[in-house]
This record gives C-alpha cells, structure tokens and sequence, in this order.
C-alpha cells in the first residue's frame, strides 16, 4: 500500500467479511500447537534464539485466541441489539 493510499485504508476491512469464530478457532489452535512443537524443537537443539522466538510466538498466539474471544462477544452484543 503506498502512503497515497494510507487515508483509504479501512482498518474495520475484517468486520466487512463473515464472522466465524469457529473457523478462526481452529486455525488459531491449530497454530499455537505448531509453534509450541517448533519450541520443543528448538529446546531439544539448544537453540537459544529459536527458543526465545517461539516463545514469543506461543505468547502472541494466546493472545490471539482472548482477542478472539473478545471479538465473538463483540459480535453476539451487535447481534443482540441489531448494530
């Protein structure tokens, strides 16, 4: 995207598409347990870095599964008073 664009940029582009919580559960899941897989790896070989970096990368997945949460509730509150 060039600056020219910047000020177009929709940042609810996300909220234009269908919800499926379930759907992005999954596919969060899904990639938490890789990460924590690539961790032990990376701990298995002493790798200091990639042990540092994975962990980074489990803690942001979590995150992610709460924001997902968050959001679902987002959605069922809209749902409920028809916004």
């Amino acid at each position: 995207m060039s600056i020219k664009n910047f000020n177009d940029f929709d940042l609810t582009e996300a909220e234009k598409h269908e919800f499926n919580p379930n759907e992005t559960a999954e596919r969060l899941k899904r990639r938490e347990k890789q990460n924590i897989e690539r961790y032990r790896a990376a701990q298995d070989r002493e790798d200091p870095f990639a042990v540092q970096y994975y962990q980074y990368r489990v803690a942001i997945d979590k995150l992610d599964l709460q924001k997902l949460k968050l959001m679902t509730q987002i959605h069922q509150l809209k749902g409920k008073y028809k916004k």
